[in-house]
């Protein structure tokens, strides 16, 4: 019996810790808008992430999700980014996206925060924590291309 409850106990323990590190790799809960227009290539948007804790990371992996699913406003002229991808491509290609936006993911590599452009609010329950960052438009959609989520631009319609 002995055994049986430490097998137990093992497997309960394993189990808590494979659920706390995969609610680690979760996309936060964010907004985002267009912050302006970048150098040739690149977009400006501004972030916001809803949580307990935001680190730099997050902010980065919510500014490439947005600007990849979602799109976003655009500048002072009211012109709208659109999604890189279709509404479907992120369940389609579900391995890649788990992997590309985790903590430590290839997405932290097509972002970068604009120097004093953090704003932080706390909440009821956590923070509302934000910043500008400049995504490389042209570097994701070559590796988005090269990884299937979303169509060339020269495929033709």
């Amino acid at each position: 019996m002995t055994m049986k409850r430490t097998v137990s106990l093992l497997f309960l323990l394993f189990t808590m810790i494979l659920g706390v590190a995969a609610k680690g790799d979760k996309m936060p809960q964010y907004d985002i808008t267009g912050a302006g227009s970048g150098t040739e290539g690149t977009l400006l948007v501004k972030v916001y992430v809803y949580a307990k804790s935001v680190k730099d990371e997050d902010l980065k992996r919510a500014a490439v999700h947005g600007v990849v699913f979602r799109g976003c406003s655009g500048n002072a002229s009211g012109a709208r980014q659109p999604a890189m991808a279709s509404p479907t491509a992120e369940i389609d290609n579900a391995a890649f996206c788990e992997a590309f936006f985790a903590k430590d993911g290839q997405c932290q590599n097509f972002a970068s925060i604009v120097t004093g452009s953090y704003d932080r609010v706390k909440t009821q329950k956590g923070y509302k924590c934000g910043a500008i960052l400049q995504i490389d438009k042209t570097a994701l959609r070559k590796t988005l291309e090269q990884a299937g989520v979303v169509r060339s631009l020269s495929s033709g319609f």
